[in-house]
């Protein structure tokens, strides 16, 4: 159990690290925020899971699951919160030359 969740921590820290080059790699801002939502929600899910079966404590796991649960349902809404606000004031992406 605990080499699996190792294996689970380090898988999230890979995902989270190529998530964040592609946030640098998109220039546009709506991408940003999606790629951004994606990296984290998926990136926690693994190390938490990965840390409760580390801890070995039903109770660890229980506080690490209910934080599981919290993220997944502010997350996508803070994301698409930030997203709307972004559309409604008035941002709007760029066209560049050759974007069709």
């Amino acid at each position: 159990m605990v080499i699996a969740g190792y294996i689970l921590i380090g898988t999230g820290l890979a995902f989270s690290a190529v998530g964040i080059y592609s946030v640098l790699f998109y220039k546009d801002f709506y991408a940003r925020v999606v790629i951004t939502s994606k990296v984290d929600t998926m990136g926690l899910i693994t190390v938490l899971f990965g840390i409760m079966l580390i801890s070995g404590s039903w109770s660890v796991a229980l506080k690490l699951l209910l934080l599981l649960v919290f993220d997944l349902l502010t997350g996508p809404l803070a994301t698409t919160g930030i997203a709307h606000s972004a559309y409604k004031s008035g941002y709007r992406i760029k066209r560049e030359f050759g974007d069709g």
